[in-house]
C-alpha cells in the first residue's frame, strides 16, 4: 500500500476542514499539515454547495441596530436547542463568532452591504435578531474559496480524490487513515487527525448535499471508539425535486403564499391543519422556519408534504407542485431574485412553470462528541463542523452551521497542532498495513455494486428505507424496520459476506444509530417528531449518545439540562 506521513491530517475540504487546516498551519508553521478531500478541493463538501437564497453565517455584530449581542445570541442557541445543546460549546460560538468572521473579512470575504454601505444582516429561523451575513447566497462557496487560497499560500498539502475508508487507531490513539486514492489504496499516517467530513444527507433519497456527504465520518469515528450524540436530530425542509437542481425553499418564496397541489390538483394542506390554524398563517410562519421543527406551527406544512407524498399523491418526480403564478412577475424578481436567476440559468422559469418540492435533508444537528477544544474521546482525534456533535441541540438557529465550522474548525486546528507537537510520528506495522491493504483491495473490487448488497427488499434501497422511516414523521413500526434491516447487514459483515469497510456497512451503522436514538426518544422535540409520541416530555431533557461495541450500536442517556441551561 502506498503511504504518506504527515503531522496533522485533516479529512474534509469544506468550511470546517479548510479552517482547521489553516489554523493548524498558522499556529505551528513548522508542522506538515495535509488536507485530504473526497473530490476536487473547492467543490466537494456541503459548504461548497449553493442551495439557498439566504445561506449565511451568524455573528452578533448588531449592524441592524436591533440590540443584538453575544448574550442574546447564546440565549437563542440554547432556546432553539430545546435543552440538548452543550452550553459551554454554545457560549464559545456566541463569544468568538465575531472574531472568526473578521478573520474571513481579512482574507477577502466581502459580505452583502445595505443601501447605506454597512454590512447587511438578516434574521433567520431560530434567531430573535438579525445576525446572518451573506455573500449573495453563495456564502459557503466564497468562504471555502478564500480559505483554500490561504491554505495554498501557507503550504498546506492538498490531496484530492481521496475517499476515506477507515481511521487508524492504535491503543486509543488516532494514527491516520486508510483511503482510496485515484482507485488505489493509500495509507496516511499522522500524529493528529481532524475529522471534518460533514454530515450524512447522502443516506436519504432527497437531500441538498453533494454526493460525498454520506455519513462515512460518523461511522468510522464510531468504529474507532468515538461517540455520537444528538444524531436523531436532522434538519429537513422543503426543497426542489423538479427541475433536478437541489435548492431549498424558504424565506421570500413562502411570503408569496404559493399554492400547494398534489398530482390530482388538490389543495390538500387544510386537511392536515388542526382547528384554529389557517393556510395563510402557516405559510407566513414557514417563511421563518425552513427546517421542520416541533417548535413552530409551520411543522404542519412539512408533515402534510411528507404524508401526501407517502399516500401516493406525488408527481412522477415524487414531489408536490408549488405554484406562484398568481404573483406579479416584478414582485418575484424583486423579492426572490436569487431563486429566479438560479433556475432561469438552467432553462426553468419559476413564474411560468411549477416547481415540484418534497422534504429534503439539509444537515445533521448531532455528530461526534467533542469538548471545548474539538477533542473527541479518542486521543489525537479531533472533529469540527457538521461532523461534530453537542454544539447544536434538538434544533439550531439558521446560519449557525457556517459559524460552527469557523469557530470549532479554528479550535480543532490549533488543538491538533499542539497535540502533534507533543507526540511522535506513528510507524505503521507491516502486519497492520498488509491487513488494511487486503481490505481496501476487496472494497475497490466491490465498490460499484456495494449499494445493491443485502437490501431487505430487492425493490427498495437503504436510502428509500431511511427516507420513509427516519425523515419527518417517525413511529415505532418504521424505526423497527430500519433497526432490523441494518442489524441483518451487521450479521453479514460478521460472516465476511460484506466488507467491514464498505459503504453499505457504514450506511447501515449510521442508519441504525439514528433509528436507535429516535426509538429511544419517546417524545417529539425539535426536529424529531414521533407521531406515536407527539408531545414533548420533560423526562427526555437528556442527550442520547451512541457507542459502537462488539460490532453493534448501543445507547447511553446523558443528562443535558445542567450543561444546556435547563431549557425545556
Amino acid at each position: 500500500m502506498e503511504s504518506i506521513q504527515t503531522d496533522v491530517l485533516v479529512i474534509g475540504g469544506g468550511g470546517a476542514g479548510s479552517r482547521a487546516a489553516l489554523s493548524a498551519k498558522i499556529s505551528n508553521p513548522g508542522l506538515n499539515v495535509t488536507l485530504a478531500t473526497t473530490g476536487k478541493y473547492g467543490f466537494s463538501g456541503s459548504t461548497n454547495f449553493f442551495a439557498s437564497e439566504t445561506l449565511g453565517i451568524n455573528a452578533p455584530f448588531n449592524y441592524e441596530n436591533d440590540g443584538d449581542n453575544p448574550q442574546i445570541y447564546l440565549e437563542d442557541i440554547i432556546e432553539t436547542g430545546a435543552g440538548l445543546a452543550n452550553k459551554k460549546l454554545c457560549g464559545i460560538i456566541a463569544s468568538e463568532s465575531k472574531e472568526r468572521v473578521l478573520d474571513l473579512v481579512k482574507i477577502g470575504i466581502c459580505f452583502d452591504l445595505s443601501s447605506e454601505g454597512a454590512p447587511k444582516q438578516r434574521r433567520l429561523s431560530g434567531c430573535t435578531k438579525a445576525r446572518s451575513l451573506s455573500v449573495n447566497g453563495k456564502t459557503g462557496v466564497e468562504i471555502v474559496k478564500a480559505l483554500k487560497n490561504e491554505n495554498i499560500k501557507k503550504g498546506v498539502n492538498i490531496i484530492e480524490n481521496c475517499k476515506l475508508l477507515e481511521l487508524i487507531v492504535e491503543n486509543n490513539q488516532a494514527r491516520g487513515g486508510v483511503f482510496i486514492f485515484n482507485g488505489k489504496p493509500l495509507l496516511i499516517t499522522s500524529k493528529a487527525v481532524i475529522l471534518a467530513t460533514g454530515g450524512a444527507g447522502g443516506l436519504f433519497s432527497f437531500n441538498v448535499n453533494p454526493p460525498d456527504i454520506s455519513g462515512t465520518g460518523y461511522a468510522v469515528a464510531l468504529k474507532a471508539g468515538a461517540e455520537l450524540t444528538n444524531i436523531e436530530f436532522i434538519q429537513i425542509g422543503p426543497g426542489v425535486v423538479y427541475p433536478n437542481k437541489k435548492f431549498i425553499i424558504h424565506s421570500y418564496m413562502w411570503s408569496f403564499l404559493p399554492g400547494l397541489r398534489n398530482i390530482k390538483n388538490e389543495d390538500f394542506l387544510l386537511q392536515y391543519l388542526p382547528p384554529g390554524l389557517n393556510y395563510k398563517d402557516i405559510l407566513n410562519e414557514k417563511r421563518f422556519s425552513f427546517p421542520f421543527s416541533c417548535r413552530t406551527d409551520a411543522k404542519y406544512l412539512d408533515i402534510a408534504l411528507f404524508k401526501e407524498i407517502k399516500k401516493g399523491n406525488a408527481t412522477a418526480n415524487s414531489g408536490i407542485f408549488l405554484d406562484i403564478s398568481h404573483v406579479p412577475f416584478n414582485e418575484i424578481k424583486e423579492k426572490a431574485q436569487i431563486v429566479y436567476d438560479f433556475f432561469k440559468k438552467s432553462g426553468f422559469d419559476i413564474y411560468r412553470e411549477k416547481l415540484e418540492i418534497a422534504p429534503m435533508v439539509q444537515s445533521f444537528n448531532g455528530g461526534v462528541i467533542i469538548n471545548e477544544m474539538g477533542e473527541t474521546r479518542v486521543n489525537g482525534l479531533f472533529a469540527a463542523g457538521e461532523a461534530s456533535g453537542g454544539i447544536h441541540g434538538a434544533d439550531r438557529p439558521g446560519g449557525n452551521n457556517l459559524i460552527d465550522c469557523q469557530v470549532f474548525g479554528h479550535r480543532a486546528g490549533c488543538s491538533a497542532a499542539a497535540w502533534a507537537g507533543l507526540v511522535k510520528i506513528a510507524e505503521s506495522s507491516e502486519h497492520f498495513t498488509c491487513l488494511k491493504a487486503a481490505e481496501v483491495e476487496k472494497q475497490i473490487a466491490i465498490e460499484n455494486g456495494a449499494d445493491k448488497q443485502l437490501i431487505h427488499n430487492p425493490d427498495r434501497s437503504l436510502k428509500d428505507l431511511f427516507s420513509e422511516n427516519l425523515s419527518i414523521v417517525r413511529n415505532r413500526e418504521g424505526l423497527n424496520k430500519v433497526i432490523e434491516t441494518t442489524e441483518r447487514i451487521f450479521s453479514e459483515v460478521q460472516k465476511g459476506a460484506i466488507s467491514a469497510i464498505s459503504g453499505v456497512y457504514h450506511t447501515a451503522i449510521i442508519g441504525n444509530a439514528i433509528a436507535m436514538a429516535a426509538s429511544a426518544r419517546e417524545e417529539s422535540r425539535g426536529t424529531h417528531y414521533r407521531e406515536d409520541f407527539p408531545s414533548l416530555s420533560p423526562s427526555f431533557g437528556k442527550r442520547i449518545n451512541i457507542i459502537f461495541k462488539n460490532n453493534r450500536n448501543t445507547i447511553e442517556f446523558e443528562k443535558a439540562t445542567e450543561n444546556a441551561g435547563g431549557i425545556l
